[in-house]
């Protein structure tokens, strides 16, 4: 699964352009930027599967020797700080790409140096990002942020957003819009690429209707040119639509993730085989599904949650069986592995299966870095990260010579106790600053209201 964020950014994208958000910590007595340390994203080169990226609650991890050892990047040298987890793609090179509240951040030497594209994308507010395998230097690039409320006539007095997609064809070197006019009453969130079909593309959102929360499902059979729109059915409490994966062979298969509010016990997978105009829920988790991923042939379908840990299906018969009891914060897939983020109780915070998800073997334990991505003494990660290395070091309990990862037995086959994982389902404390003007304020208190989260993000 892709790296995303969750909808609360509702409420964060909308009030940052307006200059009224302050991302803040949790409590200081939380390690680890004050956020509680987490992993909840993987990303595997397309070319290159040795090379793997791992977003955490306290920076961007990478290996250049699949997963044997490990190095940071703090996360001012992206260019983002506070509970910020931005969705990052690798490109064929690998180019590494990342999606922030600020803007897109890019990087051709992987992870040393990191520079905000201009241009088109100058100061864009940043959502998503991806690169379809088969075509692994085009880059797609989805911003859609606030822009005020619309008047008594066809908008209803709603919120407006201006959205752009944007595509690079040069592994993120240079972008340009791709011309879409993008209905401005959906929050968009997601975009994805299909594989076997340069020209379809995918964006997900939802909108305020009168009726409440409408999921929204565009569709474009052009390279985004244009699109069509369809409806995703939600369930009370749920407030988010979340594109997890097409299916690399059919255009027309795409798989749904769906996520709510702090009453929602669970989570749902949709599927859809005609392009969305059609879907049924195939797998509800017990409390947010937090993994999903396919195979790179799309005849094995993985997900999986904190309670639940991972499930396996069969793409013709899509009838989910239990696999490894791990706490699944993320999943992935590359060749006949399976990479998952999980936590300590699991025994890892990045494993990987050969066996189907069966069981799982460690690649990091939280104390097992090897310590700062080794650059340049003018790069962004020497400039930005060196100062703050030792305390990381000594908050996570990695020795003066950095950490390792230890062999370990396979996953346990007991299932996970109950509790906050503290990975891509929950959402840190933010606060509105004072300097809002009252407009922003009476926003940020009604989408607040509807748009609120659980503690649910550091874990789509």
């Amino acid at each position: 699964m892709k790296a995303r964020r969750f909808p609360w950014s509702f409420l964060v994208r909308s009030l940052s352009l307006a200059g009224a958000i302050s991302l803040s910590a949790f409590p200081s007595g939380a390690r680890a930027n004050g956020r509680f340390p987490a992993t909840n994203a993987i990303v595997v080169a397309p070319r290159d599967p040795s090379f793997l990226v791992l977003r955490a609650t306290y920076g961007v991890l990478f290996s250049r020797d699949a997963g044997k050892t490990w190095d940071w990047v703090c996360e001012q040298s992206l260019g983002y700080s506070g509970i910020e987890d931005p969705p990052i793609a690798l490109t064929e090179r690998p180019v590494v790409v990342g999606a922030m509240f600020g803007g897109l951040a890019v990087s051709d030497d992987q992870g040393c140096s990191f520079a905000l594209r201009k241009g088109p994308l100058d100061k864009r507010v940043m959502n998503d990002v991806t690169v379809a395998r088969g075509r692994p230097r085009e880059v797609l690039a989805l911003s859609s942020s606030y822009a005020g409320r619309g008047d008594a006539g066809g908008d209803a007095g709603g919120n407006l957003y201006t959205s752009t997609l944007f595509v690079s064809k040069d592994e993120g070197l240079t972008f340009a819009s791709t011309g879409a006019t993008l209905d401005p009453t959906v929050l968009l969130e997601t975009v994805e690429a299909t594989e076997s079909d340069p020209s379809r593309v995918y964006l997900s959102g939802a909108r305020e209707g009168a009726s409440g929360i409408e999921g929204v499902l565009l569709m474009s059979v052009d390279g985004g040119a244009t699109f069509t729109e369809r409806r995703v059915p939600l369930v009370a409490g749920e407030r988010a639509v979340f594109i997890g994966a097409v299916d690399p062979k059919d255009p027309d298969r795409l798989y749904v993730r769906l996520s709510g509010g702090p009453d929602l016990a669970r989570g749902r997978l949709l599927v859809s085989d005609d392009g969305g105009k059609a879907f049924r829920e195939v797998w509800a988790s017990d409390g947010p599904l937090t993994g999903l991923a396919l195979s790179p042939d799309g005849a094995r379908v993985y997900a999986g949650s904190v309670k639940d840990g991972l499930v396996v299906a069969d793409r013709g018969t899509l009838a989910f069986e239990a696999r490894a009891k791990v706490q699944v914060q993320c999943l992935a897939t590359a060749g006949d592995r399976v990479f998952a983020c999980s936590n300590e109780r699991s025994g890892f915070v990045a494993g990987a299966s050969s066996d189907d998800g069966r069981t799982f073997a460690p690649l990091l334990r939280l104390a097992g870095l090897r310590g700062q991505l080794a650059c340049g003494a003018s790069s962004t990660t020497a400039v930005e990260c060196t100062k703050n290395w030792p305390r990381l070091r000594d908050e996570l309990g990695i020795g003066a010579d950095g950490g390792a990862t230890s062999p370990a037995p396979p996953s346990p086959a007991a299932p996970p106790p109950p509790g906050d994982s503290g990975g891509c389902d929950t959402v840190g404390r933010r606060e509105v600053a004072g300097t809002a003007g009252a407009g922003v304020l009476a926003l940020a208190v009604a989408l607040g209201a509807r748009w609120a989260r659980r503690r649910a993000r550091q874990a789509p």
